[in-house]
């Protein structure tokens, strides 16, 4: 009896992404500028806080918290902050040779849920993969290649390489894919009830936000929104992958370094605003969380300048 002959169909890549030159998210301070630089690789700035103005050989662009601007090969681009709002950025510089990269030649996109997942999931496997923190405050340009070369860890995580790829033609796949949709379709996809999570959740954040100085807690969350402990704890799993109470600190520990990246107060009033008992507590904790303490913070943000 002869081998048997199995039919097969050979998969096509439509976007193969071959390899990585930067990845970064940057926390600049109000008044950072970068002159520019152009490069023979795609490379794409997503605004995730704050707002940014930036100019290419095509045009100029100011962009909001959630969008996204890509820079084709050879494209000159600068950046500026508009001194009012410390913005934070999400960088990836990377080599792509698919004729379908042309979809992204001077494009500017809003990002929906589905794609600010996938960039999240990219700078999580990104930091599974390289040696130096992708999420890090740094004191030179995200542009400045040569400030931070990428290397990747002695022993990366399994799969994180291929991760990192997947992930990143992922969501270029996405971006495209939701340009030839017809309208109705491009709503979000969301149950009602994950739509009313969200909301609620939304709410939640704000009223914890309104309240950081008051050291807000979970009994104050219940008692607001007449929820039970344990349901607020699984939203707060579910949607931010965060207990209640190391969401409340990281919260207060981005609304001081957005303080100090303001150079509106010192480090005392800071702690004051925020509702810590010591500014030795609010050094620790700073420093627990950002792996640097607040004046080493402050120091890194202003040799950006």
């Amino acid at each position: 009896m002869g081998k048997q002959q199995y039919r097969f169909i050979k998969l096509k890549e439509q976007i193969s992404v071959d390899r990585i030159y930067s990845i970064h998210y940057n926390e600049f301070n109000k008044n950072f500028v970068y002159s520019g630089e152009q490069h023979d690789f795609w490379e794409f700035l997503y605004v995730d806080k704050g707002e940014v103005e930036i100019t290419t050989d095509y045009s100029s662009f100011h962009l909001i918290q959630g969008d996204m601007i890509f820079y084709s090969p050879n494209e000159f681009h600068s950046l500026k902050c508009n001194r009012k709002t410390p913005p934070n950025t999400f960088i990836v510089a990377f080599g792509c040779k698919s004729e379908a990269m042309r979809f992204f030649t001077h494009k500017m996109l809003r990002l929906g849920n589905a794609e600010r997942q996938q960039l999240s999931n990219l700078m999580e496997e990104a930091d599974k993969l390289f040696a130096a923190p992708i999420n890090k405050t740094i004191n030179k340009p995200a542009s400045a290649r040569s400030a931070h070369p990428l290397a990747r860890k002695d022993k990366p995580d399994f799969g994180a390489e291929q991760l990192v790829k997947i992930y990143l033609e992922t969501l270029l796949i996405q971006l495209i894919r939701r340009s030839q949709a017809p309208p109705s379709a491009r709503r979000l996809s969301s149950l009602p009830q994950e739509k009313g999570q969200r909301d609620l959740i939304r709410r939640i954040v704000e009223f914890l936000t309104a309240r950081i100085a008051e050291r807000p807690s979970i009994d104050a969350v219940c008692a607001e929104f007449a929820l039970s402990q344990s349901h607020v704890r699984s939203l707060f799993r579910d949607h931010t992958g965060s207990g209640v109470t190391e969401y409340i600190v990281r919260l207060r520990i981005e609304h001081a370094k957005l303080h100090i990246r303001e150079e509106t107060y010192n480090m005392t009033e800071i702690a004051e605003l925020l509702g810590y008992a010591s500014l030795h507590f609010f050094s620790r904790q700073f420093k627990r969380i950002t792996g640097m303490s607040p004046s080493e913070y402050a120091r890194t943000v202003q040799a950006q300048t």
